[in-house]
């Protein structure tokens, strides 16, 4: 494809960098004889439907605080005379001068005025965004560095912060805006209506796909989108009628935790026969935390036990080809999510399916490839079910399944159609695999490389199988992995959120109802909102990057209050399923998940690191959902 358009642009982007920056010096030059021009040539060019740079808004009442717009002068200062964090806190002066030298902040702060973020606006091109780092200043994105890029946004740029990310944010920029306060977070999820936008309707390769492949999920509009001019409505990947109908379907039988509990015994028994095999997978954890995934929610969707876990190292060929296709399931959807991410980081990509729409880039073909294995699979896994349920052949758990009481509540009500049901159930299938496998090698890790935690919890779940285990005090149940018994569980699942969480930001949402004011800012609607992650920062936490679950006991929670370090207690940071009409449907399913998976493994060995693994410094990760790159692990038997 060395003449296609991918490739054109990639070739454009030094050109364009060198363009910009003699477009740079002409402004300044042309400014210092006229100054005025500096105001018409601001950041806000990049993203101009919010008011003029010159308008101040005041905060609270407070004569002394006004929020600052950043100005084309600040936008193109080198990096290392970037304001930072405390900087840009105490740039929240009345007269808004550029280097924040007025005194008003102070007065301010004496006063006891609030500080409010000023809004941090980063130069922007039509197409490529903010991606072209020696133009914006955005640090380049590197999905092995994804945890420091957070704390390196906040200290070259403040609190708020604007930048384009195509394929992701609004219009020809991308414009998305980044936020770390939960608190403003949440006016953006209180005035999502209920036609909710979120991530999800960002994954243009899906949703193309998902079109191309017949997906019941997709349907043609009767009249294209006003916002967008989209011709298809992609159900539970979009926000209209749609969306809500399927949604609603979905979420019936995974939200509500009586519900969920429910399904917790196939859970176990998944988990249970899971970690009896994980010391054959001692050199290869990634790949069996995503084959236990697999095998839970299968318990889940199917009441059934796949066993793939322990089948995919089995040395029968008569046992491997019987269970092939689950094999073959796994590591198409993780392909899925592998190419995504690849296609993620190049804007050509975006730009060839938005403007070329009937070509296909080699990357959107490979995508394509595991994506039809997915379906395939997936389909006939579901399809194959429903035949049976119809000639009542399906034993007692396979009766007490999600997916038996879906087709259930399919018949009676008609809410969305049978081919409609089993999309949705495909989609829950696949992308548990990854985001939950995540999740749970995190925690592993941390266990892993802290042998005094690994100990108490091993302790604490001993203790609280023998006195509330099923069979006699000796298997895990629902009880066990509540919090009243295992405590101590629970604080290391927070932990491990706390210091490695499984997506690079803490949310994204869109105000898709209305504007909402973030830290006195008109954010007009339809924008995008991105909540930075403020867990792993020094400035909330001491020693960040230690894993201490006593962080979440009662003192310890109780010693936060009315300190800066509150704030890590605010329930939108919880969990990474989001909040809101558009949290994560199987969330409650995936959360049992990783507690039984967790459990069953601590209690079944002690699992050590190498030696050489001392911090976290030693451990690679990548790709999203973030996954921590195991090195071998000792398995040693507890009984």
């Amino acid at each position: 494809e060395a003449t296609s358009f991918n490739s054109f642009i990639n070739a454009l982007m030094p050109r364009t960098m060198m363009i910009s920056r003699t477009a740079s010096r002409k402004v300044w030059a042309a400014a210092s004889a006229r100054p005025a021009l500096l105001a018409s040539t601001s950041a806000r060019t990049f993203s101009a439907t919010a008011p003029p740079p010159s308008e101040k808004k005041s905060t609270g009442g407070c004569p002394h605080h006004h929020s600052r717009r950043t100005d084309f002068a600040d936008a193109v200062r080198p990096l290392s005379t970037a304001p930072s964090l405390s900087q840009n806190l105490a740039n929240t002066t009345a007269s808004g001068t550029s280097d924040g030298t007025a005194a008003g902040s102070g007065q301010a702060k004496a006063r006891g005025c609030p500080v409010t973020p000023v809004l941090n606006e980063l130069p922007s091109l039509p197409f490529v965004g903010s991606m072209i780092e020696q133009h914006s200043g955005l640090p380049q994105w590197d999905m092995t560095k994804q945890y420091s890029l957070n704390n390196k946004l906040r200290e070259k740029f403040g609190e708020f912060i604007t930048f384009g990310a195509p394929g992701f944010g609004t219009g020809l920029h991308g414009t998305m805006y980044t936020i770390f306060d939960p608190n403003e977070m949440v006016k953006v999820v209180r005035s999502e209506g209920d036609r909710p936008s979120g991530i999800v309707e960002k994954m243009w390769a899906w949703r193309r796909a998902m079109r191309e492949s017949g997906s019941a999920m997709v349907s043609k509009k009767d009249i294209a989108g006003d916002d967008d001019g989209e011709e298809y409505d992609y159900g539970l990947f979009d926000r209209g009628d749609g969306w809500k109908r399927q949604r609603s379907f979905l979420q019936t039988g995974m939200l509500d935790p009586k519900a969920a509990k429910g399904f917790l015994p196939g859970i176990i028994a998944a988990a249970q026969q899971a970690s009896a095999a994980a010391p054959a997978h001692a050199r290869d954890v990634n790949e069996y935390l995503n084959y236990t995934a697999f095998d839970m929610f299968c318990s889940f969707m199917f009441g059934a036990q796949m066993r793939t876990a322990a089948t995919v190292v089995s040395d029968d060929p008569e046992v491997r080809a019987k269970n092939a296709e689950n094999e073959r399931f796994v590591s198409a959807a993780l392909g899925v999510f592998e190419k995504t991410n690849a296609m993620n980081m190049y804007p050509s990509e975006y730009l060839m399916a938005r403007f070329l729409p009937w070509y296909k880039t080699s990357m959107y073909r490979d995508l394509e490839k595991e994506w039809n294995v997915v379906r395939e699979v997936g389909l006939k896994k579901l399809y194959d079910f429903i035949e049976r349920y119809d000639r009542d052949e399906l034993d007692e758990m396979e009766k007490a399944s999600y997916l038996a009481s879906a087709i259930e509540r399919q018949r009676e009500t008609n809410e969305v159609s049978q081919d409609e049901m089993v999309e949705l159930c495909l989609t829950a299938l696949f992308v548990g695999v990854d985001t939950t496998s995540s999740v749970t090698a995190w925690n592993l890790m941390h266990l892993a490389m802290n042998p005094d935690v690994q100990e108490k919890l091993h302790a604490e779940l001993s203790a609280a199988v023998s006195e509330k285990g099923s069979e006699n005090g000796t298997k895990l149940n629902a009880d066990v992995l509540g919090k009243k018994a295992a405590g101590y569980l629970h604080m290391c699942v927070r932990e491990s959120h706390r210091v490695t969480p499984a997506f690079g930001a803490a949310m994204w949402k869109g105000n898709s109802k209305t504007d909402v004011t973030i830290h006195g800012e008109t954010v007009p609607k339809g924008s995008l909102v991105q909540l930075g992650h403020i867990s792993y920062d020094p400035e909330y936490v001491d020693e960040p990057r230690a894993f201490r679950p006593e962080r979440w006991e009662a003192d310890a929670v109780a010693e936060r209050k009315n300190s800066k370090g509150e704030v890590l207690d605010h329930p939108i940071l919880r969990d990474p399923f989001s909040q809101g009409a558009r949290r994560c449907p199987g969330s409650r399913v995936a959360a049992n998940e990783i507690l039984a998976m967790i459990s069953q493994l601590v209690l079944d060995w002690k699992i050590t690191v190498p030696e050489s693994f001392q911090s976290l410094d030693d451990v690679k990760y990548d790709a999203s959902p973030i996954k921590p790159l195991f090195p071998a692990l000792n398995f040693e038997a507890r009984r």
